[in-house]
């Protein structure tokens, strides 16, 4: 009767995970997600990457992305379909690797410890990110729990096998090395390994050696196959992404979210440490400190920047309840059973409880139909016969993953504005709201240009202009981004074959003029033909 019931309860800690994964391959994915995923497409698709298409984030997240691009090319099923299916099998390949790895770790050697760890990471790795899944915050916690319950048993002088080590390092390596601020997770981890262990140990250790592999070679390949980024996309975001919603460090330390993050940090680590007396709490309280200092460096605020650390602040809550049972109310094995798994479920219950609490779930899928996204990608199906569009705005969302479902196009190379958003994020170096084109910096007159000529050599079907233009007041007025595009000459020329269609929400739409009929030829009333074709060497960036 007990083992019925044991298995009875156990149940909802499978039956969950795999209920809320589903749901996740119903409209519509993260729009960052989308984004990128549009970028791996077109250069999958022959674009040249940082030149035909043009994005801030480094070269392996586009490679990363390119898995479900190419799966999609040689199985049925969209990018987005096979994007969530990657994540599912990366997430249960995962969950798999941490259970196993957590019997080599001694001091959670123990009834409820080793019997709830897997499950909450399986929420954490599945319920946890919510609208965030897929983000590279959420691949990354994914690739390294791995490497972080290794790195448990590491600690404690327990190796995994050779080959498995190699592995776990190496799948670690390709997650951190999609952001350099990621780092800091392994710098934290190593370092405690090595003041613990002896540089030794540490020499011999193929995990770091595995990720700084990755990271190295990641790195050379900025400068010699991805020249153009380490040259020329870099250098940009340097002087025009950065300042982007730039909280400060005091501004993400009181953020809502990483302030409470940091402060269970340092509750739940002095609990895990000095009452648990286990050294695979002090790995995750160092763990938890890169993956801070990781969110922290990004100077953004964005919540899913947390994710690993609040992950890790769970997890530490977990071992210290766990340890203190098994230590301080010792069960004998052949009696655990039952008490374990009334413990793990009435445990692992309230988390899922309380995160649909917080965040309902699928709440953004349930309500894709109404939602901004959902009604702007009715407007372009219904106006855009060839699904092509330019955006003068400088958001992603809600134009992904609105383009992804429709299979449509971004007629320009870049995603969204970024460039003059960061270039104007203040008014006081500024005499006039617009610097006028013979006095603009390099990067504002590649802009300025390359928005303008592709613009008027793709002639999408619709204009979109952002009303919010994410740039604040000057002189007294807002930023315009047509406006300001129609200081150029081929922009301008290009615009006169286009009429208001309708304003949207926060946009004014723009609808390409029908053709017109002329002695028997049709002839699109559009740019001219210099300007619709104009010279390779203008859609590259300048070295």
């Amino acid at each position: 009767m007990s083992s019925r019931v044991e298995r009875l309860l156990l149940v909802p800690l499978v039956v969950l995970p795999v209920l809320w994964l589903a749901g996740y391959f119903f409209p519509p994915i993260n729009h960052d997600v989308a984004a990128i995923l549009d970028v791996s497409t077109r250069w999958v698709g022959g674009e040249k990457l940082y030149v035909d298409v043009i994005d801030e984030n480094l070269p392996l997240t586009f490679v990363v992305h390119a898995l479900p691009v190419l799966t999609a090319r040689i199985l049925p099923g969209d990018v987005s379909f096979w994007f969530t299916a990657w994540m599912v099998a990366g997430i249960f390949a995962s969950f798999w690797a941490c259970r196993r790895l957590v019997r080599l770790v001694p001091s959670t050697d123990h009834a409820l410890t080793q019997a709830l760890l897997p499950p909450v990471l399986l929420f954490l790795f599945t319920v946890l990110p919510n609208e965030h899944f897929g983000q590279r915050e959420h691949i990354v916690f994914v690739a390294c729990a791995p490497y972080m319950i290794a790195s448990m048993a590491r600690a404690e002088g327990i190796a995994p096998g050779r080959w498995a080590a190699i592995a776990i390092g190496l799948v670690a390596g390709v997650a951190l090395a999609m952001k350099p601020h990621y780092l800091a997770i392994p710098a934290c981890v190593e370092l405690y390994l090595l003041v613990r262990r002896g540089w030794r140990a540490t020499l011999a250790d193929p995990i770091p050696w595995a990720i700084g592999l990755v990271a190295v070679a990641h790195l050379v390949s900025m400068y010699t196959v991805f020249r153009e980024y380490g040259e020329f996309v870099m250098p940009l975001a340097v002087e025009a992404y950065a300042p982007i919603g730039d909280a400060g460090w005091r501004g993400v330390l009181t953020s809502n979210v990483m302030g409470p993050t940091l402060i269970a940090l340092v509750i739940f680590g002095l609990i895990a440490v000095v009452f648990t007396k286990t050294v695979a709490a002090r790995v995750l309280v160092v763990f938890g400190v890169g993956a801070a200092v990781s969110a922290i460096a990004q100077a953004k605020g964005w919540p899913y920047h947390v994710l690993p650390a609040l992950s890790v602040a769970i997890m530490l809550a977990t071992l210290t309840v766990s340890q203190t049972v098994d230590r301080y109310l010792p069960i004998s094995r052949s009696a655990h059973h039952l008490p374990v798994a009334v413990v793990s479920a009435t445990l692992m219950v309230l988390l899922y409880f309380q995160a649909a609490l917080y965040t309902p779930p699928f709440y953004k899928q349930r309500q894709f139909a109404d939602s901004i996204g959902g009604r702007l990608q009715h407007i372009i199906e219904q106006n855009a016969p060839h699904r092509t569009v330019l955006a003068l705005s400088p958001g992603i969302y809600p134009l992904w993953p609105m383009i992804n479902y429709i299979g449509g196009r971004m007629s320009m190379r870049f995603l969204t504005l970024w460039v003059l958003q960061g270039i104007y994020a203040t008014c006081d170096d500024f005499p006039a709201l617009y610097n006028p084109p013979d006095t603009m910096g390099d990067s504002e007159r590649f802009v300025f240009d390359a928005v303008s000529e592709d613009f008027a050599r793709e002639q999408p079907d619709l204009l979109i202009v952002d009303r919010i233009p994410g740039i604040p007041r000057c002189q007294g007025r807002e930023f315009d981004y047509l406006e300001y595009f129609l200081q150029n000459r081929v922009f301008a020329d290009a615009f006169e074959n286009y009429e208001h269609l309708m304003d949207f929400d926060r946009y004014r739409i723009y609808r390409r003029k029908k053709v017109k009929k002329h002695a028997g030829q049709v002839t699109p009333n559009g740019p001219s033909p210099s300007l619709a074709s104009p010279p390779e060497s203008s859609r590259r960036p300048a070295p």
